[in-house]
């Protein structure tokens, strides 16, 4: 229960990724905001947070929208009287040829994987600084760091996946004075449902780019948004962190 009492929103919660951190974070003690455009996807995991006896609230809105973003966090920080923690989680790639790619993929893929950052971390970020506290937590990607070796025509996304590297360490410079950490996870591919899809051949191909030969587990990933979100890691701040089996080394 090292998050007892802590206000988490939780972006992307109604994905299984995010459900995962979802119930990771509330089982550690923490109250835990959803906010997704799948309004289904957000009352299942917000029934998984209520199992563990501790609060869950949920809100509908397009991550994109700046707008809409604003007043859904607003009304979460409202009625909680702050946030505590913040995972920005949601995002999602799309495959295209750079040379071949549209302008509508180039900008959907920007806005997705990080002005979808901005919009919700500028939505809590007052608050974090009014309190002298926060823990800002963003999903970049291995692509960032590696360049998508794992998914070819993945360029508009590692693009996006490097502006949140780079979002997270400027962010962190400039909030520190504030008690607020910033700080990122670079994931490699995860064994998530979408993952049951691949044929042996793709699976294969898969592991050998991993020097351990081994798919990210969420539930692994979870631990470590829980690590970065403890009292122990005041001091964590910047740090881009590869969960990616070595593939990026």
């Amino acid at each position: 229960m090292r998050l007892q009492g802590k206000r988490a929103i939780v972006t992307g919660a109604a994905g299984a990724l995010g459900r995962v951190i979802a119930e990771t974070l509330a089982a550690e003690g923490a109250h835990v905001a959803g906010v997704d455009l799948n309004a289904d996807g957000l009352e299942i995991t917000a029934a998984g947070v209520r199992a563990h006896g501790v609060d869950a609230l949920s809100a509908t809105a397009d991550l994109t929208d700046f707008d809409a973003v604003q007043a859904a966090v607003g009304g979460i920080v409202e009625q909680w009287g702050g946030v505590d923690i913040l995972l920005n989680g949601a995002g999602g790639g799309a495959v295209s040829w750079f040379h071949e790619m549209s302008y509508e993929t180039w900008s959907t893929q920007i806005d997705r994987n990080l002005t979808s950052v901005f919009n919700v971390t500028r939505a809590v970020l007052p608050g974090m600084i009014e309190q002298r506290s926060g823990r800002i937590i963003n999903i970049t990607s291995v692509a960032a760091i590696a360049g998508g070796r794992l998914v070819r025509g993945a360029t508009a996304y590692a693009a996006a996946k490097a502006g949140v590297v780079g979002l997270t360490k400027a962010l962190a410079i400039e909030v520190a004075e504030h008690g607020i950490t910033v700080n990122a996870l670079a994931p490699g591919a995860q064994a998530t449902p979408g993952r049951d899809n691949d044929t042996p051949e793709r699976r294969e191909a898969l592991l050998a780019q991993i020097p351990t030969r081994l798919l990210g587990q969420p539930e692994h990933l979870a631990q470590t948004v829980v690590y970065l979100s403890a009292p122990e890691t005041v001091n964590v701040t910047g740090v881009i962190l590869p969960l990616d089996g070595g593939h990026s080394i």
